[in-house]
């Protein structure tokens, strides 16, 4: 025996089940291609619009130069010289609201010009 009651009560539970199974607007963002300084964009994690934070690690030519440094028989430390250069360090850029890698800048150039 089915009531009006029942038939009301499914009819919910059918809008309910269809409300939470559909998706909403689907957000489309553009790849920004990142530098050596920190960059405008739209993060693809959080989607909030944010300027990239950046940290910089010594790249493998600050690492390659250090050693060579070393193999000439530099003294007292210069061979770390080559980490502290600003031209030697790879770049990496992170959203700062949800910390997630956007994107690196790798130094493929390094002109010796001081």
């Amino acid at each position: 025996m089915v009531t009006d009651a029942s038939i009301n009560f499914l009819m919910l539970l059918i809008k309910l089940f269809y409300i939470t199974v559909t998706k909403g607007p689907e957000i489309v963002t553009t790849v920004v291609p990142v530098g050596p300084n920190p960059t405008h964009t739209i993060c693809p994690h959080c989607h909030a619009e944010i300027i990239t934070s950046t940290r910089t690690k010594p790249s493998s030519l600050a690492y390659i130069a250090g050693a060579l440094i070393c193999l000439l028989g530099c003294p007292l430390g210069c061979c770390l010289i080559p980490c502290f250069l600003k031209r030697c360090r790879d770049v990496y850029h992170n959203c700062p609201n949800c910390d997630a890698y956007l994107g690196g800048y790798m130094r493929k150039n390094v002109s010796l010009n001081i």
